[in-house]
């Protein structure tokens, strides 16, 4: 490995659209894998697959694929119903099979982690956790059982709570009645303080990758598309990093072994906040950067209930 600092050297990013919001249960709809490196363009390898539920119209009117539209683009594509395509960087697509797409994201990720190279993912236990599932529906080796296991991986929505954790969310106007200058970065209201970064775009009331985007300034010009939002995940980090330099100066290593004591910490914190005033909860699980069983467990009897 080269000595290069991690930040510096190519990266990779995760992300999926999906069937539901329990990363146990939910089936990939789509999912990319973007190669970055600092200088050359981003080269996201994406992937479309048919979950073999019905894709409900909640979760369809957040990343617009329905089952109709699946059906119609394997079609298009010379795929069969149940199966995936692979779309590559050059714009070539190819049709596969649903388990086909699954080892290669798997083995995508893998890799990355082999080169010992930083996997960006938001919100990673979602996401992984979910692959995790994915893998051993398709008999795939999971991510977690291989020889390097799961490492490296880096989550903004962690670090930039870890590193901010008192800002406040611009979701008002100032007392005078002023609101913030989107288009200048001007901010006036009484949120998003804290930190070294200026308010990018005010109306931020939570750190979803979306938000985390308006607050640093960071373009997402087709958000839920899950190529798009890996690229931004990354470029999020990059203003965390300036923000905050000190995580570059970790070993990579060093930064995952943070978030899990990070991560466990302020799903703590919010869980003693739900129960003091009486909100309910799924228990917030504080494992990263996937879930355990007992918390997905947890999860499926709050939904349940």
């Amino acid at each position: 490995m080269s000595s290069a600092k991690w930040h510096a050297q190519p990266v990779g990013a995760f992300d999926t659209e999906t069937t539901g919001q329990d990363p146990a249960t939910a089936r990939i709809v789509t999912a990319a894998v973007v190669h970055m490196q600092t200088g050359t363009r981003p080269q996201p390898l994406r992937w479309l697959v048919d979950p073999g539920i019905d894709v409900p119209a909640e979760a369809a009117e957040v990343h617009g694929y329905t089952n109709d539209r699946i059906a119609q683009l394997l079609a298009e594509h010379g795929g069969k119903p149940g199966g995936a395509l692979r779309f590559l960087p050059t714009g070539a697509v190819r049709p596969i099979p649903a388990e086909t797409a699954i080892f290669e994201i798997a083995m995508q990720l893998g890799g990355l982690i082999a080169r010992e190279q930083a996997v960006i993912v938001h919100n990673a236990p979602y996401d992984l956790t979910l692959l995790e599932h994915e893998a051993r529906r398709y008999d795939v080796d999971p991510l977690s059982h291989r020889p390097f296991g799961l490492r490296g991986v880096v989550d903004p929505m962690v670090v930039e709570k870890a590193f901010d954790q008192w800002r406040k969310t611009c979701y008002k106007k100032a007392a005078d009645g002023t609101e913030c200058d989107r288009e200048n970065s001007v901010h006036v209201c009484g949120g998003c303080r804290g930190g070294k970064w200026a308010c990018g775009g005010c109306g931020t009331t939570d750190r979803t990758l979306t938000s985390l985007c308006a607050h640093y300034g960071v373009v997402l010009a087709d958000a839920h598309d899950a190529a798009a939002d890996a690229v931004a995940s990354v470029r999020v980090l990059g203003k965390l990093i300036s923000g905050w330099p000190q995580m570059a100066a970790w070993k990579l290593g060093t930064l995952h072994e943070h978030q899990v004591t990070w991560r466990r910490t302020q799903q703590d914190g919010l869980r003693e906040f739900f129960d003091k005033v009486g909100k309910e909860h799924d228990g917030m699980c504080p494992s990263w950067p996937v879930h355990t069983d007992a918390c997905a467990s947890a999860h499926r009897e709050q939904v349940a209930a």
